[in-house]
């Protein structure tokens, strides 16, 4: 009997959270679909594991060597657009569903002709009531993206919205719409197949949307990152996407953009002592603009350097810790957060500075909050400011704040720190001059190669 919805599982060495996943699956209430798994030349027993437990329940595709994140789901749509599905459902391995989650998707492109990809809200599996997002937008002005509600702990959300793109990682695309616009773009290998497909499916007339009736957990990432792998991928693949698709009056505002991105990322590995991260980025970037696509070279994602933990070492020496927020209110929790892992017994205060503290009493239940002004009153605390990056920061440094903290764990907390945060504009002014008019040279042509 035909089914409507083919459900794609894309998986790589993560053997104990596919299974998981594909529990989650089998517990749906929506019961219409098949099980595909596509297993990316796993090393660590995930095929075999599948099979041992679920067997034929599952359509499972051994790919002889691992195609990325694109290259799996377009392996298992391939197979699944030779049947007459109406739907395809892309999940990936880390996720646990809510037993409507399908049927929410469902149900909303049935009655929603005009969308062509529905995705879920997404929540965070270390804290499942924050919410990582609800679909995200594209800023074509500073060239980045900007997922909704990051961050938040759910107090209450819209229904829909309508956005850019919704991660790959649960989304019910209309197999129509497959069939007009093409798989992903499998040259990316991995990070922004899903932007770019989303868009695409703007280009073609499709609304893509995000409903939050359709619930998910995200584990997301390693644990502990070992190498570069993630650095290479988002920058190159970012690079690409920007130049190919921004519109052609704002090429020269891209690359001053990415040129100063670049140089503040390479400025604060140096810092860090992350030289094999610069190493990474500047060949990511070189990669970009030579149009070279597809699984990375040699020489290009190298191990991560040991590093001594600045920040770790800052809180475990600092029993009370005051805490002034940004307007990014993810970077303030994931500080807030790891400040309670490295020293649990450190008296955390949060400051308002940039909302309200009505709000934050809201989004941190049971945390001491603060006005901005009276965390200068406590004269015993380590007063630090949180923000997007330390270097961006460099003009504005507050006498009166112990330590700036990015959302990095970049750390400005000496007097050597802020003379280094005050030299980054004189480092960018020089790199810009000796190397901007190539860089932008290179920019130009590549967009010439993909118009």
């Amino acid at each position: 009997m035909k089914k409507e919805v083919a459900i794609i599982i894309c998986n790589y060495n993560k053997r104990e959270y596919v299974l998981k996943c594909i529990n989650s699956v089998f517990n749906l209430s929506f019961k219409d679909y098949d099980l595909f798994v596509v297993d990316n030349a796993s090393s660590d027993g995930s095929a075999e594991g599948i099979e041992a437990v679920y067997g034929n329940r599952v359509i499972l595709i051994k790919n002889k060597e691992n195609t990325g994140g694109s290259g799996g789901f377009n392996t298992g749509m391939k197979e699944a657009l030779k049947k007459d599905y109406r739907y395809l459902y892309l999940l990936d391995n880390d996720i646990i569903l809510h037993e409507n989650a399908l049927t929410e998707l469902y149900d909303y492109l049935e009655s929603h002709q005009n969308v062509g990809i529905a995705g879920s809200l997404l929540y965070s599996m270390d804290n499942p009531t924050e919410i990582q997002e609800l679909g995200a937008k594209i800023d074509w002005d500073n060239f980045t993206i900007k997922p909704n509600l990051k961050g938040s702990i759910d107090l209450g959300v819209p229904k829909e919205l309508e956005c850019d793109y919704v991660p790959a990682c649960s989304m019910l695309v209309r197999t129509e719409a497959i069939k007009k616009v093409g798989l992903m773009e499998e040259t990316n290998f991995i990070y922004w197949d899903d932007i770019e497909w989303g868009h695409r499916m703007k280009l073609h007339g499709y609304k893509v949307m995000a409903c939050s009736g359709s619930k998910v957990w995200h584990k997301m990432g390693a644990a502990r990152k070992v190498n570069t792998f993630n650095t290479y991928y988002f920058w190159r693949n970012k690079i690409r996407f920007f130049v190919k698709y921004s519109d052609v009056n704002h090429i020269r505002q891209l690359a001053d953009c990415i040129f100063y991105e670049a140089v503040l990322a390479v400025y604060s590995c140096n810092y860090t002592q992350k030289y094999n991260s610069a190493r990474t980025i500047i060949t990511a970037i070189e990669d970009a603009l030579a149009n070279i696509r597809g699984k990375a070279g040699e020489g290009r994602i190298f191990e991560l350097e040991t590093v001594e933990d600045r920040f770790e070492n800052l809180m475990n020496n600092s029993p009370k810790v005051i805490l002034i927020d940004n307007e990014n209110l993810k970077i303030v929790r994931d500080i807030a957060t790891r400040i309670q892992m490295v020293n649990e017994s450190t008296e955390l205060i949060i400051a308002g500075k940039f909302h309200q503290v009505t709000y934050l009493r809201q989004q941190f239940p049971g945390q001491k909050i603060i006005q901005y002004q009276a965390a200068f009153e406590n004269k015993d605390g380590l007063i630090c400011q949180s923000c997007a990056h330390i270097f961006n920061l460099a003009d504005e440094l507050d006498g009166r704040v112990n330590a700036y903290i990015d959302g990095y764990f970049n750390i400005i907390a000496s007097k050597e720190d802020r003379e280094y945060a005050k030299n980054f504009q004189r480092t960018y002014k020089l790199f810009k001059n000796i190397y901007y008019p190539i860089f932008l040279e290179k920019v130009l042509r590549l967009r010439e190669q993909m118009a």
